[in-house]
C-alpha cells in the first residue's frame, strides 16, 4: 500500500478513536428498592373495607442528558412487583384471607429547564403506569383481576447536598404526582364480563433522604410513599353480554403506603 494511503488510513482511525473516546453526555442511575406497602380500601364513611400488606421490591432506570442553558431532561422507567397478604370479607360479609400480587410498571419524561440553584432543582413532566392486582381465589370466593392505566403529571424537587457525619452528602428529594387520566379493567375470570370503568384520580407523594459516601458511585437511601385514590362512580355489570339486573361495580376509594431502603448506582 502506498504511504500516502497508509497515512491517511491511520489518520482517520485516529480520528475515529477520538470521536469514541469523547465522554458520553448521558449520564445514568440504576436503583434498588425493598418496600413495604400497606394498601387499605375504604368506605364512603371511612370505614375499613380491607387491608393488605407486605414486601414490594422495585428497580428504577433513569438517563439524564444536558441541554442548552445548562438544563436536563431524563428520561425514567420502573418496575415493581410483590405478593401481599390479603385481609377482607366476602360480598356476603364472611371474612376472608388471601394473598394479592402487585405488579407495577412505567416511565416518565422529566425536564430542569435551569442550571442548579443554590435552592436545589426543579424538575417536572409526564408519565405514564400499568398496575396489577390480581386477587387470588379461594374455597369460598372468586378471584378477579385488575389492570390500570393512568397518565401522571409530575413535579420533583432535589435539594442542595450537605454534609453529615462521616463526610457522607446528604440531599432530600420530594416528588408529587397527580393523575390526568386513570382507567381500570376488571377480569372476574369467567363468573362476569370484563368491565372497564374511569377510575378515580389518584394523588401521590414521595419523599427520598439519599446519603451518598465521598467520592463514591453508590448511594443509600430511605424512602416513602403515600398514594391516594378517589372512588369511581359505579358502571353496569354484565354477564355473557346480557346486563345483571340490580348489580354494579365501583372502585372503593384506597390509599398506599410504601416505605423502605433504596440503593442507586450512578454512571
Amino acid at each position: 500500500m502506498p504511504a500516502s494511503r497508509i497515512t491517511v488510513a491511520v489518520l482517520l482511525a485516529c480520528a475515529s478513536a477520538g470521536t469514541w473516546a469523547q465522554p458520553s453526555p448521558w449520564s445514568y442511575e440504576v436503583t434498588g428498592s425493598v418496600l413495604h406497602r400497606r394498601l387499605v380500601e375504604r368506605t364512603a364513611t371511612g370505614g375499613t373495607l380491607l387491608t393488605e400488606t407486605g414486601p414490594l421490591a422495585r428497580v428504577q432506570l433513569q438517563a439524564t442528558h444536558p441541554l442548552p442553558g445548562d438544563g436536563a431532561f431524563a428520561v425514567r422507567g420502573e418496575l415493581a412487583g410483590g405478593d401481599l397478604d390479603y385481609d377482607g370479607r366476602t360480598q356476603a360479609g364472611a371474612p376472608l384471607r388471601t394473598t394479592t400480587r402487585h405488579v407495577e410498571g412505567g416511565a416518565s419524561f422529566l425536564v430542569r429547564p435551569h442550571a442548579p440553584a443554590p435552592w436545589g432543582e426543579l424538575w417536572a413532566g409526564a408519565g405514564w403506569q400499568r398496575q396489577y392486582r390480581g386477587i387470588r381465589g379461594t374455597a369460598v370466593a372468586g378471584g378477579l383481576a385488575e389492570t390500570a392505566d393512568a397518565v401522571w403529571l409530575v413535579l420533583r424537587w432535589r435539594s442542595p447536598e450537605w454534609q453529615g457525619p462521616a463526610g457522607w452528602w446528604i440531599r432530600a428529594e420530594p416528588e408529587v404526582r397527580a393523575s390526568l387520566a386513570h382507567n381500570l379493567k376488571v377480569d372476574f375470570h369467567g363468573v362476569l364480563d370484563t368491565t372497564s370503568l374511569e377510575a378515580g384520580q389518584q394523588r401521590a407523594i414521595v419523599l427520598r433522604l439519599v446519603a451518598t459516601a465521598p467520592d463514591s458511585p453508590w448511594s443509600w437511601g430511605l424512602e416513602w410513599r403515600r398514594l391516594s385514590q378517589a372512588a369511581s362512580l359505579p358502571v353496569p355489570v354484565s354477564l355473557r353480554g346480557v346486563p345483571v339486573p340490580g348489580t354494579t361495580l365501583f372502585q372503593p376509594k384506597l390509599s398506599t403506603r410504601d416505605l423502605g431502603l433504596t440503593l442507586t448506582r450512578r454512571f
